[in-house]
């Protein structure tokens, strides 16, 4: 059984007290299905007191055992404020957006944010608009065969928390939102609907200051923290990753001249007792594996067995400042939470490499070489490992939002080592997915991207009978026709026009996405042929 560590202390609480309401939801939209509540640590069962970040999904094997976002800011007077997340019983982060004072308690707060977690996917977004567009007359051929998206999908869309009540001290704009008619109000009566990332996603609004931090036991920051989790379903590596969005506002009076944004990974790679950690600060990445190329089972949990998987979490916004090993038998005081934050050791001392250096990346070299400074190299005995990957942010004032991004990556493609690598290599992969905005097929047809700046495009008649016209703002460079698993049908290369016409008469009747390509960049829209 896994030890219980007075910093997860909540381990102990769970097994002997009663739950307090925790709203939970399971991310599994491609190879993984992640466990997300609103307890403030996430991938863990609290119903049941398990881990539950399962990869493979459906194996029974679990990589993660707790993950946090953890926020620690000095005042001006040097006194430290912390947000570690939280569990079912002890808290520093609470449902809803940063309100007046007096507000959280009262029965309209705790109506409108008493579960703040929305769940949707971008097929239901997609359905909703094709539903309101031909509703509306916007689309006028096809519409027969349109059916509304689910009641559950419904109830989602008209609820996305877009805005706050700005007479209760709520900021006006909350969750993201397309305007359809820009009045600046969210109304899916009027062609709005919610913005998310990736196929399927999860969306959380919490703050730190609507009762006092039973977790930590510090004062509030003042932060109001929004998270999306999601996934794309692919053919490829992104099919076993989770990424996350990270927003922290500073909603409060005060400014913090130092602040520091981590995050907090338990990872066990099946059996617990016997991983190894590791980072490549050049690749904003802190990793995991196994100490050999045998992940034993236990009477408490599975094993993955031969060749075992590595797991690394990836910073794709912000580049890490530290990555450190939090070793048991410390960091139960604020104190030593701030210094390994911000790369220290418990007791403030600096890491040193084999050279005697001091450095804020623990274990930095790669396993695969063995003149590497890595765990293997030191002579670490394999155990129980959490990691502590952070962000120095500096200032952290009165109004400033913190911005980052993160991917949690798996991989088991040889043995222990070899999957090392392979984590190694695929941080690159994403960030370069990250960074150009690639286009990613998802599940029933989704292709979901972000949109270029600055650039227009229409489409019509949409739906199509004889001709699909495409116009744009830019030069186009590529336009392709692919089914809804995202097959290229038909390639239409070196355009370069700001209109170009497809003969729908070479496609049957149905539904297909258009991926247009421009200026180095890519969108996808879906388009109907009748």
């Amino acid at each position: 059984m896994k030890p219980i560590y007075s910093f997860l202390l909540f381990l102990h609480m769970i097994l002997s007290q009663a739950h307090a309401q925790v709203n939970s939801t399971q991310l599994d939209h491609n190879n993984v299905s992640a466990h997300i509540s609103d307890a403030g640590t996430y991938f863990m069962n609290y119903v049941n007191s398990e881990p539950r970040y399962e990869v493979p999904k459906g194996s029974g094997l679990n990589a993660i055992f707790a993950t946090q976002f953890w926020f620690a800011g000095k005042d001006s007077v040097n006194n430290i404020h912390f947000c570690q997340g939280g569990t079912s019983q002890a808290k520093d982060v609470f449902n809803g957006p940063f309100s007046g004072v007096g507000t959280y308690s009262t029965n309209d707060y705790q109506n409108a944010w008493g579960n703040s977690m929305w769940s949707l996917c971008q097929t239901d977004i997609d359905q909703y608009k094709l539903w309101w567009g031909c509703n509306n007359g916007l689309i006028t051929t096809g519409c027969g065969s349109v059916i509304p998206p689910s009641n559950e999908a419904l109830q989602t869309i008209f609820d996305w928390p877009a805005h706050g009540d700005v007479s209760a001290g709520q900021s006006y704009y909350l969750a993201p939102f397309f305007d359809y008619d820009s009045d600046g109000s969210y109304d899916p009566n009027q062609g709005d609907y919610p913005i998310i990332k990736g196929c399927c996603a999860t969306y959380l609004i919490q703050n730190d200051v609507a009762q006092s931090h039973s977790y930590s036991g510090t004062d509030s920051i003042g932060i109001e923290l929004h998270l999306m989790f999601y996934q794309y379903q692919t053919f490829d590596y992104l099919n076993d990753v989770t990424f996350i969005d990270v927003k922290a506002i500073n909603r409060g009076s005060t400014n913090y001249p130092e602040f520091v944004h981590s995050i907090y990974v338990d990872v066990d790679l099946g059996y617990y007792a016997d991983d190894l950690i590791g980072c490549d600060s050049s690749k904003n990445l802190m990793y995991f594996y196994n100490g050999d190329n045998n992940d034993e089972a236990s009477f408490s949990s599975l094993g993955y067995g031969i060749d075992p998987p590595a797991i690394g979490i990836v910073g794709l916004k912000e580049n890490m400042t530290s990555s450190s090993y939090y070793m048991n038998g410390g960091g139960n005081q604020i104190s030593e939470k701030w210094n390994i934050m911000n790369g220290l050791q418990f007791s403030g001392d600096p890491w040193l490499d084999p050279n005697g250096n001091e450095t804020s990346y623990l274990y930095s070299g790669n396993p695969n070489i063995p003149t590497e400074w890595c765990e293997i190299s030191n002579g670490n005995s394999p155990g129980d490992r959490r990691g502590v990957s952070s962000l120095n942010v500096g200032q952290f004032n009165s109004g400033d939002t913190l911005f980052q991004t993160y991917a949690i990556s798996y991989s088991r493609v040889g043995n222990n080592l070899e999957n090392v690598q392979s984590i190694i290599d695929l941080a690159a992969d994403l960030k370069t997915f990250y960074e150009n905005e690639s286009d990613i097929p998802c599940q029933n047809g989704t292709w979901n991207v972000n949109e270029i700046e600055n650039f227009q495009l229409t489409i019509a008649p949409n739906p199509a009978i004889n001709e699909l016209n495409i116009e744009s703002s830019s030069l186009l460079n590529q336009l392709e026709i692919c089914d809804l698993s995202g097959r290229a049908l038909a390639t239409f290369n070196d355009i370069q026009n700001t209109h170009f016409a497809v003969d729908c008469q070479l496609f049957c009747p149905g539904n297909y996405l258009l991926k247009v390509s421009s200026e180095g960049k890519t969108v996808v829209k879906q388009v109907r042929v009748m």
